[in-house]
């Protein structure tokens, strides 16, 4: 799943479903490989901390265009499988293409379009469940890793990574606050809505899990410097963070003269942050571990 959408409404999961199927899906799909690009080293990392080296079957939740999935794959040998499902059609189009990359002596990887929260996968068919920024979606929480258990073996790991609080991560702070100076506010989502900041109370997460019959929960504070845009000027380093960041669906449909004094709040606040070519931002991210009863 496409993790710079910051949601301001909350969505039940009929309308996350809509959503990730219309013009939101289609966005993401066409900036894949810029997405690719920025989450790489935190797939990189997330992989590290799992070690899923002598997995024979895992799952990836909110795959999306799935370059974590096929970097899941190339780190597993022969005989082991890689699955990663998620409700986008056109994002899933994308990661259909990356099952190609996967040659001899890797996995197999392939995709298919399930809303991981209610599908019926086979009873005790994988022994990794993973997801780089793909549960936090969840309607209902507990019911969905519940559902998700069942599918792991007994002893099964569950992996995955989330974002800590919004007050944490710089990335989109900066430039919502920035944004927001000449936007209307938008109503407050209810607390621990769907969205990129569900999984945030650590506390919380660990009852979830713990609840969905987990055990041995731990969550691991990861704190790295995003290189959010590589663009030759820093203004079009924000047109692109403004199309794919955190205020990118706020700024939709808005007329031109609002983008006209958004897009300037945006570059001042941002400035310090582009160097080199590049506009740098820290977030902070948990990675989560736990373990099938």
């Amino acid at each position: 799943m496409i993790v710079f959408t910051t949601e301001q409404t909350a969505m039940d999961n009929a309308e996350q479903i809509e959503y990730w199927n219309g013009e939101a899906g289609k966005r993401w799909a066409q900036d894949d490989e810029t997405m690719a690009r920025l989450l790489r080293p935190v797939t990189e990392a997330l992989l590290a901390h799992t070690a899923p080296q002598g997995c024979n079957s895992a799952l990836d939740v909110g795959c999306g265009g799935g370059s974590q999935s096929l970097m899941l794959a190339q780190s597993l040998g022969e005989g082991a499988q890689v699955l990663g499902v998620d409700i986008s059609e056109p994002m899933l189009a994308v990661a259909q293409r990356k099952t190609e990359i996967c040659t001899a002596g890797r996995a197999k990887l392939q995709f298919m379009r399930a809303d991981a929260a209610t599908h019926s996968f086979p009873a005790a068919s994988f022994d990794l469940l993973f997801s780089r920024f793909g549960v936090m979606f969840f309607e209902n929480p507990q019911a969905a890793f519940s559902n998700l258990r069942s599918a792991l073996q007994p002893g099964g790991r569950l992996v995955f990574c989330c974002w800590q609080a919004m007050k944490e991560n710089a990335w989109t702070r900066i430039p919502l606050q920035a944004a927001l100076q000449h936007l209307p506010p938008p109503e407050p989502p209810p607390p621990h809505a769907p969205g990129p900041f569900a999984l945030a109370d650590a506390a919380r997460t660990e009852l979830i899990l713990g609840n969905a019959g987990f055990r041995n929960i731990a969550l691991h504070s990861h704190t790295p410097t995003l290189r959010i845009s590589e663009a030759p000027s820093l203004q079009e380093a924000v047109m692109e963070l403004a199309r794919i960041g955190p205020v990118a669906r706020l700024l939709a449909d808005q007329p031109r003269e609002v983008l006209d004094r958004v897009i300037p709040a945006m570059s001042e606040a941002l400035q310090p942050y582009y160097r080199d070519g590049a506009l740098e931002l820290s977030a902070a991210i948990w990675f989560v571990t736990a373990e099938n009863q």
